[in-house]
Formats: structure tokens, C-alpha cells, sequence
């Protein structure tokens, strides 16, 4: 959680994420925009992350498996005044970024000051970045809003707290913690420790390898409800910290990790689970724009199928090897290749023969369109890609798209 304050280091092998790129690229595209990104994770498991800007500043993250928890660790820290569970037990999940309607809540009761509920805020944008910067793949799709479904109270510059998240993210890496990540699977601050081997610890005890307070705090904090991101707030201390505390014990396996719940108020009535769209299928979109990705998932996504944006064009064939996709979309002008030469080498590939390959360019002109004929394409779609001429390919070359 305490994600501020940290000096300079240094970055020569520091690789961005992905996250942060698409975002710092989506940034240029909608500068002064009022929206909502919306992000899923690479195999869309998760519960979706949220990301609200008002004309073009950031005012809210959200989402993720604990957003409850995060919200409460976020009023814990900076207010210890507030009767959290009150709050939680009023408040209606259903909602959309219920949570600053809680923090106006508090706000009004004057169990927050307004200074208090903008720290709030952006200690949760903090942490909803920090994760999401995590993620290795994650799928990013942009929702236009004419307004926001609530009152921003920060307006941040996206810039600067991607810039913040850059520096803790250097920080972890120059600790030496970073092989930590490799002995835990699937390692995530949301995971929880817990003492695996009560035993042996009880052996360093006697032993005097451990002090008697040492053992004591590591039993109550250590009890498998209390996430990494939760210890950073109860031990008043940085994550690194944290880690650097635990890491004798997760080398000899007396601490290890495991997944928890979300926080839930008893007197919530959560709605029952939306109806899952078919699954008609994977649509692969090879651009180096990211924005063409997210333009596919607008139009794609509400359809059910399932869209594989590729920006990499060079790493496209082993993605598309694994995944098959049913129809591919493939951009003419790209750094390091041309859709040309990638449509016939794909051609020449057993596996891609029969797939319906559609070229996307910006230039329109009869001779674009008899090299992308010859080079062995399907067909051909102009930029940007406009939803009917899109849903007409999906018609003319897939069996299951007749019910559009």
C-alpha cells in the first residue's frame, strides 16, 4: 500500500509493463476524453478493473478480486476514526463505483474530512495500478461516457502516478526480492501468509533463532486472513518491508501463501450471476496500434466472441500457433514487417490455409487490394474498423455469426 516517497533507482534493466504502455499510448489518444477503461486479465478469470477519467484526468480505479478490502485498507490508513463495518453494512455493491459513495457518506458524517477522503482515493488508484502493472497480458477496452456515474473528487494526471508506480515497481526489482515471485505460484500481493509449519517454528523458538515476540507477532499476524497488502497497513511499513521480514521463513517453508475471499456485509443482496454470452469463437487482430485492439473488443466482445489483440506482429505467429483463431484481422503497415508478407507466410503455414484472414489498412485503392488478394487474404477491411463492414466479415466468412 505505501507506495510514495521512494528515491530514485536505477532503471537500465527495468522493462515497462504492459499495462502502463497501453495506458501512457491510450492517454495520447484521449487526452481531454470523460470515460471508463475497462481491463481483464489475460485469461479473463478475474473480476474487471475499472478506470474512470474526466476530461482526460483520472478520478477512480476500482475492481479486482478485493475491492472491499482495499477500500477498507485504504480508510484504515489514513482515518483510524471510522467505523468501517457501519459503512460497509449501508452500502450497495451493486452500484456502480459504490465505493465513493461510501467515501461521500463518511464524508458527510464527518467521519472523513475532504482531505482525508482524497487521500482515500488515490491510495486505491495506487494500489489498483500497482496490480494491474502486475498483470502480464491484460486486456484493455475503452468506454466513451458523457458523464461519470458519480462526483470525481481528485482529478489526477495518469502520467504522474503511472510515473509513481514506475519508481515502486524499480524499487521491488533493485530490493532483490524479485525471485521471491518465482518460488510463490501465481505470487500476488492479494495472496495471504500463513505459518505452514507451526512446528519448525516452534523449533527456532526454543532454539533461540527467534525471539519470543518475534514468534508471538508472526502467530497473529500470520493467520492465513490477512493479505500482503493487508500487512503492509497493520505493520505500518512498505510491502518490500514485509517481504524482507518473511523471506527466511518462505526459504525454509514455515510461511507460505494462499488465496482469500473478498470482505461481503451480511446485509448486501447481491444480484445472481449475469447470463454468460456464447462463446462464437476467437477473433485475432494483428495491429501495432492498441487502440484498433480496443476498438475489435467494442464491436467483438458484446457479440461473444472473444478478441486476441496482437501488437507484436513479429511474436504473432507462435501466439496464433496456440491459440487458432477463427478469423484474423491483419494490419498492412507495421513496424518490421508488412501484412503482406506476414498474410503469405501464414499462407504457407498448414494450420493457417483455411482460416479467413482479412486485411485492415487505411488505403483503400484497387492496387492494395489485388497484392492483398494475391498475397493470399480473404478479404479486405478499411481503418478504422467501422462495426457493420465488421459484422458483414463475420457473415460472410463465420458459420455462427448468422444470428447476429
Amino acid at each position: 500500500m505505501l507506495l510514495t516517497k521512494l528515491s530514485p533507482v536505477d532503471t537500465s534493466t527495468y522493462q515497462t509493463p504492459k499495462f502502463i504502455q497501453d495506458l501512457k499510448h491510450l492517454h495520447v489518444l484521449f487526452q481531454q476524453a470523460t470515460g471508463e477503461l475497462v481491463v481483464t486479465d489475460e485469461l479473463g478469470v478475474e473480476p474487471n478493473w475499472n478506470i474512470y477519467f474526466y476530461l482526460g484526468r483520472l478520478v477512480y480505479a476500482t475492481g479486482g478480486k478485493h475491492r472491499v478490502r482495499r477500500l477498507a485498507r485504504a480508510i484504515r490508513q489514513h482515518s483510524q476514526n471510522v467505523n468501517i463495518q457501519n459503512l460497509l453494512d449501508n452500502a450497495d455493491p451493486t452500484v456502480e463505483a459504490w465505493e465513493l459513495k461510501v467515501i461521500e457518506k463518511a464524508i458527510q458524517e464527518h467521519q472523513l474530512t475532504t482531505e482525508q477522503a482524497r487521500a482515500v482515493i488515490q491510495a486505491s488508484i495506487h494500489e489498483v495500478f500497482y496490480s494491474l502493472s502486475e498483470q502480464k497480458q491484460p486486456k484493455s477496452s475503452w468506454k466513451p461516457l458523457e458523464a461519470l456515474p458519480f462526483k470525481p473528487i481528485v482529478a489526477l494526471s495518469a502520467m504522474q502516478t503511472l510515473d509513481n508506480i514506475v519508481v515502486v515497481q524499480q524499487k521491488w526489482q533493485q530490493s532483490g526480492l524479485s525471485h521471491v515471485q518465482n518460488m510463490i505460484q501465481g505470487f500476488s500481493f492479494d495472496l495471504a501468509p500463513y505459518v505452514a509449519k507451526p512446528d519448525q517454528l516452534q523449533i527456532m523458538l526454543d532454539a533461540d533463532a527467534i525471539s519470543s515476540k518475534t514468534y508471538q507477532s508472526l502467530k497473529k499476524i500470520l493467520n492465513g486472513t490477512n493479505t500482503l497488502w493487508d500487512l503492509a497497513i497493520i505493520m505500518h511499513c512498505s510491502l518490500i518491508a514485509v517481504m524482507r521480514s518473511l523471506l527466511p521463513f518462505v526459504v525454509d517453508g514455515i510461511v507460505a501463501f494462499r488465496e482469500i475471499q473478498d470482505w461481503a456485509s451480511p446485509n448486501w443482496k447481491l444480484p445472481s450471476q449475469p447470463v454468460k454470452l456464447p462463446n462464437r469463437g476467437l477473433i485475432a487482430c494483428i495491429d501495432d496500434s492498441p487502440q484498433v485492439g480496443v476498438e475489435m473488443r467494442r464491436i467483438l466482445e458484446p457479440l461473444g466472441y472473444e478478441v486476441l489483440a496482437i501488437t507484436e506482429p513479429l511474436q504473432s505467429v507462435s501466439t496464433l500457433l496456440e491459440r487458432k483463431p477463427d478469423l484474423i484481422f491483419l494490419d498492412l503497415i507495421m513496424p518490421n514487417t508488412n501484412g503482406y508478407e506476414l498474410c503469405t507466410f501464414l499462407r504457407k503455414t498448414t494450420t493457417f490455409q483455411e482460416i479467413p484472414i482479412v486485411i485492415l489498412t487505411g488505403r483503400d485503392g484497387m492496387i492494395d487490394r489485388v497484392r492483398a488478394k494475391m498475397s493470399g487474404s480473404s478479404d479486405f477491411l478499411s481503418k478504422p474498423p467501422d462495426p457493420s463492414k465488421v459484422l458483414q466479415i463475420l457473415r460472410k466468412f463465420l458459420k455462427n455469426a448468422e444470428a447476429e
